[in-house]
């Protein structure tokens, strides 16, 4: 119990050492611009693609209404659109069709960071895990790039498949296509992490400072190695990778170089070169099939397939009944 009252002080003190922290350090224009950059870069989808699955969307409502005709209606448009991109672009395969940006911010040096991880490891050798998460959960300070894609060598071709089944009068196959469509879909997730960032930016600043002011240069590159430092205790890189390792020494020889004769320019062209190497090489992709999104498609199949189902018991029950008043008209 006495331990326990010792690890939960301990988690409160970290958590106040970040609040002050916070209130010293602030990123959010640097995140702002890298969200900015993002948007930028980001391509529009053709048109045609994005009317093609609105329509598909709107097929999937019409079913759930028992409109059949508006369902095909709308399927029917879905293809018009899919042929006309393909046709453009016979090449489609993956297009982005969205993109949504997530930042986290923990504002907590590498220090407070090292505590909240010894603190973790305790918790979880007394099998306090749920504790343990509490205390490791916000250490997150990334920002997270989804971009959903539809892949154009599939989609169009479940819908056409829902289409053909419809006008078959196959209503479940119809809903099960247009399900095996939104499966398709694709999310590409990458992260980036912020004190990498935020490392870069500080080079960067130290790099257009006067060869004069060796003060404030060292104390900008020491601040860029302490991101690094928390970049690793973050799990965003490691100890002993290549690229880290080398990030960190070269800032070392541009804080020996500003001792000695200062000649640096070539140094700090060659660490910008490699953050942006890292940082790029450093984007942590998954890739993952939007469930948000396919869930009410699955969810309408199922809720057909248990209706039919159901239908089937009722149907069999009247014949059982209807089968044993004939019998009892027999017997009479």
């Amino acid at each position: 119990m006495k331990k326990r009252f010792l690890l939960s002080a301990l988690t409160c003190g970290l958590l106040l050492g970040v609040t002050t922290l916070q209130a010293k350090t602030d990123k959010k224009v640097l995140v702002q611009h890298e969200m900015q950059k993002q948007v930028q870069n980001h391509k529009q989808a053709p048109k045609e693609i994005v009317e093609g699955m609105q329509n598909t969307f709107n097929a999937l409502q019409a079913l759930g209404k028992k409109d059949k005709k508006e369902a095909k209606k709308d399927l029917e448009a879905a293809m018009k659109s899919f042929n006309k991109a393909l046709k453009a672009d016979p090449s489609l395969d993956l297009v982005p069709i969205d993109e949504r940006l997530q930042a986290y911010a923990f504002m907590g040096t590498s220090e407070v960071i090292a505590d909240r991880l010894k603190v973790a490891q305790q918790l979880l050798k007394a099998h306090d895990t749920q504790a343990a998460i509490d205390v490791i959960s916000p250490l997150k300070d990334e920002m997270d790039i989804s971009t959903i894609a539809i892949p154009m060598k599939l989609y169009p071709v479940a819908a056409k498949k829902a289409l053909d089944a419809l006008n078959k009068g196959k209503e479940k196959e119809a809903l099960a296509a247009i399900a095996e469509a939104m499966n398709s879909l694709v999310v590409f997730k990458a992260v980036l992490p912020t004190p990498l960032l935020a490392a870069e930016d500080l080079v960067t600043e130290a790099s257009k400072l006067d060869k004069s002011k060796k003060k404030e240069a060292n104390k900008l590159l020491d601040a860029a190695k302490e991101e690094l430092k928390r970049a690793e205790l973050l799990g965003y890189t490691k100890k002993h990778d290549a690229d880290y390792k080398h990030l960190n020494e070269s800032i070392e020889a541009i804080q020996k170089e500003i001792k000695g004769k200062n000649i640096v320019e070539k140094l700090y062209d060659t660490l910008k070169t490699d953050f942006k190497n890292i940082v790029a090489h450093t984007k942590i992709s998954r890739v993952k099939v939007p469930s948000s999104v396919h869930n009410k498609a699955e969810e309408k199949v199922e809720h057909f397939e248990q209706k039919e189902g159901k239908k089937a018991i009722d149907e069999q029950n009247t014949f059982k009944k209807e089968a044993h008043t004939d019998e009892k008209k027999t017997v009479q």
